[in-house]
C-alpha cells in the first residue's frame, strides 16, 4: 500500500515537472512569433503531462 502511494506521488511530481518544463520551453520558442505564446504552451504542457502519466502508469502496473 505504501509503495503504491510512493509510485503515485512520483508519477504526479514527475508530470508536474514535465508540465512546467514543456510549457515554458514551448512559450520560449514561440515568444518571437506569437505574443501570447503561453496560450499554446499551456495546452501542450497539459497534453504532454497527461501522456507521460499514462505511459508511466501503464509500465508501472505491468511490473
Amino acid at each position: 500500500m505504501k509503495k503504491n502511494r510512493l509510485n503515485l506521488a512520483f508519477r504526479i511530481l514527475t508530470c508536474i515537472a514535465i508540465f512546467i518544463v514543456v510549457t515554458f520551453f514551448v512559450a520560449w520558442l514561440l515568444e518571437d512569433i506569437i505574443f501570447f505564446s503561453l496560450f499554446i504552451g499551456i495546452p501542450v504542457g497539459i497534453i504532454s503531462a497527461v501522456i507521460a502519466f499514462a505511459i508511466m502508469t501503464r509500465y508501472q502496473t505491468k511490473k
